[in-house]
């Protein structure tokens, strides 16, 4: 038997390593559990959120953001706080709370490279 994967980190391209590190911290409001030169990584449980300056044959200088990280709240009175505290600091709100088909309402917003967030809960 094969054993199964886990998926262990996200890592997230950055042209601009600060301001994506600055950006994450005051999101997920944490510094980072690793720090160092082109590498930022914040532990959030059983996963890991990392950022990654662009430049190597990994990440070439130039490409186009495409990631999105979902992120699932306990409440919808949750993702309400979530969705003012998001307009609040000037964070693109993409799309605001939205009932969606599955029973779920979503609310999606960017990261200052383009990188979409999804916050969503159950109704």
């Amino acid at each position: 038997m094969t054993p199964a994967l886990r998926l262990e980190a996200v890592v997230i391209p950055c042209r601009d390593l600060s301001r994506q590190r600055g950006f994450y911290e005051r999101l997920l409001e944490r510094t980072p559990a690793e720090a160092r030169a082109g590498w930022v990584r914040f532990d959030l449980g059983a996963m890991s959120l990392a950022l990654r300056a662009r430049g190597d044959a990994l990440f070439p200088r130039e490409g186009d953001p495409g990631v999105m990280l979902a992120f699932r709240l306990d409440t919808m009175d949750e993702l309400e706080r979530w969705h003012r505290r998001l307009l609040m600091a000037k964070v693109a709100v993409l799309e605001p709370p939205t009932d969606q088909p599955s029973g779920e309402r979503t609310l999606h917003a960017a990261d200052p490279e383009g990188n979409v967030l999804c916050l969503f809960a159950a109704r």
